[in-house]
């Protein structure tokens, strides 16, 4: 069988992987993109699009840090990719509430809105009849943090459009499922059903699918599928929620169109389970409900799923192996891989070109102290 090559193989066209893939055709790079579906339809078409740098991080540290960077650079990373293609993301500068359904909650959302305060982020604690005056559609509530600057996207766009800016820059093959690959004297060899390839550099970010690719010396199983559900409902009337409510165990996403995204189940044991079930629907539907009162006419639109990819540390692996440097991962966003996109794809062509990174982003190479767990 022939054997085509390339600088730079990429296997994933997730957003990830195809952010990857364009930034390095940008940089004059010969790529393919190597999909095993189709390319932008997976997890990352799935997603509620939240840019929650803050929103979920209840210490500082690299990850914050990484999410922070990530965040500041989506407005000029929604301009380029609309000038790039016309697709306009829908990027949200709406701001997201932390609501606290208890006092000890409150009590935790307000040290951490003071620790990220103290780290030079905008955080501002709600009182209650604050939060209410802000957003009449929710609940009684114990209070709410408010992030201004942790905004949203329309992550299906943000799918379309990095799809069709990696079709602009580089060779996309889809139904191309990598079965395995290996280094080489010459780079990385890399194998699918019907063709082989080779390369000077390969990069893994097959999201949830990472770690059935044979071959990979730090990641035999390490990265696997955690299933959420979500669905689509639409308000009735003229009241609309401005901003994201997030509470434990739901979320609702307002966005341009009018319609709120409620989810997400996280269910650790389906593995790849492709089935939107009546308990995950109720559940969400449920809780939408108790946070949010005044949703309880809204009209049920759909329901959906996707496979986000995590490490047994929930932390990802991004940057080259510790023994192959030909291969490069970018996995294991878990539930930031939307809002780490623009980051990782600068980390990763840094890598390729053989740049110094930053101390926060070597704290997610593979093969570092902090996550040794993640790939042993």
């Amino acid at each position: 069988m022939k054997t085509t090559t390339y600088d730079v193989i990429v296997a994933g066209g997730g957003v990830i992987g195809a952010c990857i893939a364009w930034r390095l055709g940008q940089a004059g790079r010969r790529v393919l993109l190597l999909e095993r579906g189709k390319i932008g339809m997976g997890a990352s078409s799935a997603a509620a699009g939240m840019l929650g740098a803050q929103l979920e991080m209840d210490k500082p540290g690299p990850l914050y840090r990484l999410g922070l960077e990530s965040r500041s650079m989506y407005r000029a990373f929604a301009d380029e990719l609309f000038e790039e293609t016309g697709i306009d993301i829908q990027l949200a500068d709406n701001g997201t509430l932390r609501l606290a359904l208890g006092e000890e909650e409150a009590e935790r959302l307000r040290l951490r809105g003071a620790w990220q305060t103290e780290s030079g982020a905008r955080a501002q604690w709600l009182t209650p009849a604050e939060t209410a005056r802000l957003e009449p559609l929710l609940g009684p509530t114990y209070g709410a943090l408010h992030l201004p600057d942790d905004g949203n996207v329309a992550a299906p766009l943000l799918s379309q459009a990095l799809a069709a800016a990696a079709r602009i820059r580089t060779d996309v093959m889809e139904g191309a499922e990598v079965l395995s690959y290996r280094v080489d004297g010459k780079g990385v060899v890399v194998n699918t059903l019907d063709a082989v390839f080779q390369a000077e550099f390969f990069i893994l970010a097959a999201g949830a699918w990472s770690g059935g690719v044979a071959g990979t010396p730090s990641l035999p199983a390490r990265v696997g599928p955690v299933k959420g559900q979500l669905l689509s409902i639409r308000p009735a009337g003229s009241l609309r929620l401005q901003r994201t409510a997030f509470a434990e165990g739901i979320y609702l996403v307002p966005k341009r169109d009018g319609s709120i995204i409620a989810g997400a189940t996280e269910e650790h044991d389906a593995r790849f389970q492709n089935d939107v079930t009546v308990e995950a629907v109720f559940s969400l539907l449920k809780a939408a409900r108790a946070v949010a009162p005044g949703l309880a006419n809204a009209a049920f639109e759909r329901a959906w799923l996707g496979f986000r990819p995590t490490t047994p540390s929930s932390l990802p692996l991004t940057g080259p192996d510790p023994v192959y440097p030909q291969l490069i991962y970018a996995v294991g966003h878990y539930r930031n891989g939307i809002l780490l996109t623009p980051v990782t794809g600068k980390m990763i062509a840094e890598a390729v070109d053989g740049g110094s990174w930053p101390e926060h982003w070597r704290a997610f190479r593979p093969g570092t102290t902090q996550d040794a767990q993640a790939i042993n």
